[in-house]
């Protein structure tokens, strides 16, 4: 066994001596350099297939390569069939004892070869730079919402302040649907695809004169000083999402829940609090994936003043509120 090992050693190491031309190296290199970026940038089951793909598309170049079957001398030996798929198998192990295959052993040897580095040096790499996005945005979001050791942590604070005079006020919350599940499962991608979706909010925030308070992970909160600037910029975010979402699959969309209410808070100069906050917020989380719902408040100020459809969808019941609002969702018309 040891003899018929270091044989085919001694052939595969021959094949490396007949590859060994600056045309042969230079493919071998370029198919290297592929594999290990597939490795670095393509994971989950998806990007095995395509590796799986790559390997055995090198595998099938190898043995049918004619130079070097010629180099082997080799044929590889018939089987018979006759004694079924047990006598065919035994066979095979019989004929891999006498040394019969060299051409599909030495090739399997080369392969492994090149997917042993390829496969420990990628995983290396891949866990590193998805390490330093997942550094980077954890620093995003500490940078945004800074908190105290120890103490607990909340999606936004909504305590009233003493001392501090309340003000008439309209409020925008919005949410990612399925973020956090997207987060779990894949957090370079997910980061990737919450810096786009912040860039298109944080456009129509602009061009709508609203005021960006905060955000915590993939929501949220702005103020307006006026109902129809809040509403006209909620539209404009579902339409820039929408033609964002139009080419891609449904599993890389991104699917937002938008609710404005208009009511008392109280504003500090960073930050908002009060019922008013938790409203907006309560609102945000009974619209659906890629809609707007709006406050009575809010469609008691821009009725007749704005191109959409309202659906008045009656007093929802909402956690810690006494006094919910009629709710209106907005049919938005897609050019």
């Amino acid at each position: 066994m040891l003899s018929l090992a270091l044989d085919y050693i001694h052939s595969a190491w021959a094949m490396a001596l007949f590859f060994a031309s600056p045309i042969y190296i230079g493919g071998a290199a370029a198919v290297a350099l592929v594999c290990l970026l597939l490795r670095i940038f393509l994971g989950n089951i998806g990007g095995w297939l395509v590796r799986t793909l790559v390997y055995a598309g090198i595998y099938y170049a190898i043995v049918t390569n004619s130079d070097y079957r010629q180099l082997l001398a080799t044929q590889t030996p018939p089987l018979d069939m006759s004694e079924g798929l047990v006598g065919a198998a035994k066979q095979v192990l019989a004929n891999l004892r006498d040394g019969g295959y060299p051409v599909y052993v030495d090739a399997a040897i080369t392969l492994v070869a090149l997917w042993l580095p390829v496969t420990i040096v990628g995983g290396i790499v891949r866990r590193f730079r998805k390490s330093r996005v997942s550094g980077s945005y954890a620093a995003a979001q500490a940078a945004r919402a800074p908190e105290s050791a120890g103490a607990p942590k909340q999606p936004f604070d909504v305590q009233r302040r003493e001392n501090e005079k309340k003000q008439t006020m309209v409020i925008m919350m919005t949410d990612i649907q399925g973020y956090s599940a997207r987060m779990e499962k894949d957090e370079a991608a997910t980061y990737a695809l919450l810096k786009e979706h912040n860039t298109i909010m944080r456009r129509a925030i602009t061009t709508h004169r609203g005021k960006e308070i905060k955000t915590i992970g993939d929501a949220f909160m702005v103020t307006f000083n006026h109902p129809i600037d809040a509403l006209r910029c909620g539209m404009a975010m579902q339409k820039d999402l929408h033609a964002f979402n139009k080419p891609r699959p449904a599993n890389d969309q991104l699917r937002v829940r938008i609710g404005i209410h208009q009511g008392e808070v109280i504003a500090t100069a960073k930050d908002v609090f009060g019922e008013g906050v938790n409203i907006a917020a309560r609102m945000e989380s009974i619209t659906e994936p890629g809609g707007i719902s709006i406050s009575e408040p809010i469609y008691e100020a821009i009725r007749g003043k704005v191109e959409a459809g309202f659906l008045n969808i009656g007093i929802p019941k909402m956690k810690n509120i006494a006094n919910p609002p009629t709710c209106y969702r907005v049919h938005i018309a897609y050019g």
